[in-house]
C-alpha cells in the first residue's frame, strides 16, 4: 500500500528461565498434548528455511516468573496473537513459560508449507518469555491457515544445548486486508480498559460475537508498564482468554501506554509494521488511518522526568499524515476514519495534535475521528458550520458500566457504526454517506 511505504521516508522510529535437563520435557509434552497441542518428537532435522522473518527482541530476556494463572498447556503461556498486519504482511506473537526456540508454520493449503522460523544474523529465536513472527509477502485479501510451535531448549552452557520435542497448536486462520478490492468492510474498537479484568473481559466477550475484520484497542490498555508478565497478561491473554488468534488486533498507543520504566519494551509484544505506530490500512470501500496521540500534558511537564519528545513526534507524524491523505488509497475510499487515542476536540484534548493533523483530515475530507481518553461516550456530528467537517465519536470506559464496543460496518454505499456497552446494548448509531 502506498500509504504504509510512505512510513518509510518519515524518521519517527520509537526504538531467555532457568535452565532445564531433557528429563523435564516429557512431562511438558505430556500436558501439551491433553490440552490438544500436538507434541513432534521427531521434527529436529530437514526443516525448511525460513520464508518470513521474525522481529527479534531488543532487550534482556525478563527474569520474572509467568503468573500461575494461564490455562495454556507449556510451553505455552498463551494463544497466538494476530497483531497489526498490512496487506503483504501479519505479525503473530504468543507468551512461552520456559526457554524456548520457536516458528510459525503456515500457508494457503492444509499443507503449511511456508514457515517463519525468525532467523536473524544466522540466529535462530531464543526466548523465555515472548516470540514475535512477521509473516512477510503474502498476498492481499488471501485466507491463510497456521500455527505456533514451540521446541524447548535445555541451554546449559555454550557447549551443552540439549533441544526438547515440539509443541504444537491448533491450526488457526487469518485473512490479510484486501488493500481495497473488496467491497465490504468490518471493524471494532475497544479502549481505556486499564487492566480492568472485567471489563478486558467483556470486551473480549463482545469481539468475538460482533465479527469483524479488523480489531482496534485503542489506547490505555495499561495504568502504567512495569513488567514482561504485565504485558503477557494485558496484550497477550486479556481475562486469560484467546481474543485474536483469527481477526487481527491493531494497537492504538494512549498516553498511559507510554508510562512507566518499562513502556519501551511495548514493542517487543505489540510490534507495528516497520516498526512505526502510526499506520494505514485499506479494506475495501473504508480507508483507516492510525496516529499516536502521545501524553496529555506537555514534553516538559515534570513528571516525565524530561524522558518526553512528543511534539517533535506529531510533527512527524504530519509529514507522514500529509502524504497519507493524498494518496490515491486514502483519496479513493468510500469512508475516511482516523482512529486516535487522545480527541482533538472538546475537555481533555489534544490541541497540539489538532493544531498537527487537523488541517490534513480536513484537506482529506475525513469522515470519521474514533478517539478514546476521556473515559465516557461522546458523539460530535460534524458538518457545514461546525469546527471540523469530521465527526468525532469517543468511546467511553474503563469502568464495566461505561467501557463500550465501537464496531462498524460498510458498504460501497454506506457505513454504520453502532456503540454497544458492555452488555451488547446499543446505546447510539451513526449513519454516513459515501462520497
Amino acid at each position: 500500500m502506498k500509504a504504509v511505504k510512505a512510513m518509510k521516508a518519515v524518521n519517527h522510529r520509537e526504538q531467555n528461565r532457568a535452565d532445564m535437563h531433557r528429563r523435564d520435557f516429557l512431562a511438558l509434552t505430556s500436558a501439551a498434548a491433553a490440552a490438544g497441542f500436538f507434541v513432534d518428537a521427531t521434527y529436529a532435522s530437514g526443516e525448511p528455511q525460513a520464508t518470513s522473518t521474525s522481529t527479534p527482541s531488543t532487550s534482556t530476556p525478563s527474569t520474572s516468573t509467568p503468573s500461575t494463572s494461564s490455562p495454556w498447556s507449556d510451553p505455552f503461556d498463551s494463544a497466538p496473537c494476530l497483531q497489526n498486519p498490512t496487506a503483504t504482511s501479519m505479525n503473530i506473537t504468543f507468551a512461552v513459560n520456559t526457554l524456548c526456540t520457536a516458528w510459525v508454520e503456515f500457508g494457503t493449503s492444509d499443507d503449511l508449507d511456508q514457515r517463519a522460523d525468525g532467523a536473524r544474523h544466522g540466529l535462530l529465536p531464543l526466548n523465555n518469555r515472548v516470540h514475535t513472527f512477521s509473516l512477510r509477502g503474502l498476498t492481499p485479501g488471501t485466507r491463510y491457515r497456521y500455527r505456533i510451535v514451540a521446541r524447548p531448549i535445555a541451554f546449559k552452557n555454550a557447549y551443552s544445548i540439549t533441544p526438547g520435542d515440539a509443541v504444537r497448536s491448533p491450526i488457526y486462520t487469518f485473512t490479510t486486508p484486501d488493500n481495497g478490492a473488496g467491497t465490504t468492510a468490518r471493524f471494532s474498537v475497544i479502549n481505556d480498559t486499564h487492566e480492568k479484568v472485567d471489563t478486558l473481559g467483556a470486551m473480549t466477550s463482545l469481539l468475538a460475537k460482533h465479527p469483524a475484520d479488523l480489531h482496534f484497542w485503542n489506547g490505555d490498555i495499561f495504568d502504567d508498564i512495569r513488567s514482561d508478565d504485565q504485558l503477557v497478561a494485558q496484550i497477550l491473554r486479556p481475562a486469560n482468554a484467546p481474543y485474536a488468534t483469527e481477526v487481527p488486533m491493531c494497537f492504538v498507543a494512549g498516553n498511559h501506554d507510554v508510562r512507566g520504566a518499562h513502556a519501551r519494551h511495548l514493542e517487543r509484544f505489540a510490534p507495528t509494521a516497520d516498526g512505526l505506530r502510526s499506520y494505514a490500512l485499506r479494506q475495501g470501500p473504508v480507508a483507516i488511518v492510525v496516529l499516536d496521540t502521545g501524553e496529555d500534558k506537555p514534553d516538559d511537564h515534570k513528571v516525565y522526568g524530561g524522558l518526553n519528545a512528543f511534539a517533535n513526534y506529531r510533527r512527524s507524524q504530519a509529514a507522514w499524515l500529509a502524504e497519507v491523505t493524498a494518496s490515491a488509497s486514502w483519496r479513493d475510499a468510500k469512508f475516511r476514519i482516523a482512529i486516535m487515542h487522545i480527541p482533538l476536540w472538546g475537555d481533555s484534548c489534544s490541541e497540539d495534535s489538532r493544531a498537527q493533523w487537523h488541517p490534513l483530515l480536513e484537506a482529506g475530507r475525513t469522515d470519521l475521528v474514533i478517539n478514546g481518553h476521556v473515559h465516557k461516550h461522546l458523539y460530535t456530528p460534524g458538518g457545514a458550520g461546525t469546527a471540523h467537517r469530521y465527526a468525532q465519536l469517543v468511546g467511553g470506559g474503563p469502568r464495566l458500566d461505561a467501557a463500550t464496543l465501537i464496531h462498524g460496518v460498510a458498504d460501497t454505499n454506506s457505513l454504520t457504526v453502532r456503540v454497544l456497552n458492555a452488555k451488547g446494548e446499543e446505546l447510539a448509531s451513526h449513519n454516513f454517506a459515501a462520497t
